[in-house]
């Protein structure tokens, strides 16, 4: 597929493994699987084995500093280990996404991706500052990237991969 066609590129072998098992897990679980591709793309382009430089893991770039014993983990090393597999991983980050959105009132709707990104305080960064800046571009490129999910293109793309796991069901 030409990149104008998948911008996103997700037709890739070793992202669309991650794209499917993704969207499998959002069907079952009752979440939205544009917005979890959208999150996993921004954070990590859907590679399962991105750590950042702030030692955040996974597709989702999971923190287990913060959320290893909200994840059922006993220590940092044991979440950092088990969310390099995708699988811990989309649970763990579509897990945090609405322990935030549940929890705190300026994290309800699409202000879950400021908190995803910077935690529930996103709010104490002064309004100009390079880190608030930051956070509402994170913010948009999730947006961004959720409407360009839901476009025509990838939108009969993803359907189709929902509608082969319906079928195994």
């Amino acid at each position: 597929m030409a990149a104008t066609v998948d911008p996103l590129r997700i037709h890739r072998p070793a992202k669309l493994k991650n794209v499917e098992l993704i969207i499998e897990y959002a069907d079952k679980n009752n979440y939205d699987p544009y917005e979890l591709l959208a999150i996993a793309s921004v954070e990590s382009n859907f590679n399962p084995r991105a750590i950042s430089s702030a030692g955040a893991v996974g597709l989702f770039q999971v923190m287990c500093k913060f959320w290893y014993k909200r994840s059922g983990y006993k220590s940092i090393i044991q979440c950092n280990k088990d969310l390099l597999n995708p699988k811990p991983n989309i649970r763990a980050g579509a897990r945090i996404l609405t322990k935030i959105r549940k929890k705190y009132k300026q994290c309800e709707g699409d202000l879950a991706y400021r908190c995803y990104f910077a935690g529930a305080r996103w709010k104490k960064y002064k309004d100009g500052s390079r880190t608030a800046k930051k956070i509402i571009s994170y913010e948009n490129k999730v947006v961004e990237t959720r409407r360009q999910l839901h476009s025509y293109y990838y939108k009969d793309f993803i359907e189709g991969i929902r509608a082969k796991f319906k079928t195994r069901s």
